[in-house]
């Protein structure tokens, strides 16, 4: 018998050894245990963009909006409000829809920062130009050009940081036009 118990004690002390040694792992250099971070939410290709800034933390005053007469693709866009800046998000049905957003940003020919991820893209809200060339909204923008109005000046660092906000959250990346 006390063969058998030597070597269910040996067990338990080869179990308790194991039991430190990943212990030790699960700590840090300065001996706290870490822990594993939240995933982030995924997002899909024709998800609505309201369901998408809802996912954001700091986005408020969530308002669906109207794709109008909207490019091939875009399946939905909301705004919201992200440290005191409003931001548009757009929803895509597909990868090609999204992807065309750049050519549309390029176009315009002004430094940009926007976030984009799995379906969607956000920018912050300069005027209401790039929203209506998104939506195709021809009578507004033939009325904002005709119009004397006053260019907005772009907060680069105000749209680099919002933009970087909503990557982190929604596991995006920041894209940057210049």
């Amino acid at each position: 018998m006390k063969p058998i118990c030597g070597a269910a004690s040996g067990a338990l002390l080869a179990i308790a050894l194991a039991g430190c040694s990943s212990a030790a792992a699960a700590t840090d250099q300065t001996g706290t245990a870490s822990s594993t971070p939240a995933p982030k939410p995924t997002t899909y290709f024709g998800q609505t963009a309201s369901a998408i800034a809802a996912l954001v933390p700091g986005c408020s005053a969530i308002q669906a909006g109207d794709v109008g007469q909207g490019g091939p693709g875009m399946a939905s866009t909301a705004s919201c409000v992200i440290g005191g800046r409003t931001v548009d998000f757009y929803s895509w049905s597909d990868a090609n829809a999204s992807a065309e957003v750049a050519g549309v940003v390029r176009a315009d020919e002004d430094e940009v920062y926007y976030a984009a991820g799995a379906g969607w893209t956000a920018h912050v809200r300069r005027d209401m130009t790039f929203h209506w060339q998104l939506t195709n909204d021809a009578g507004n923008l033939t009325q904002y050009a005709v119009e004397d109005h006053v260019d907005p000046i772009p907060d680069l660092p105000g749209e680099k940081l919002t933009s970087e906000q909503i990557a982190a959250a929604l596991a995006g990346s920041v894209e940057h036009i210049s």
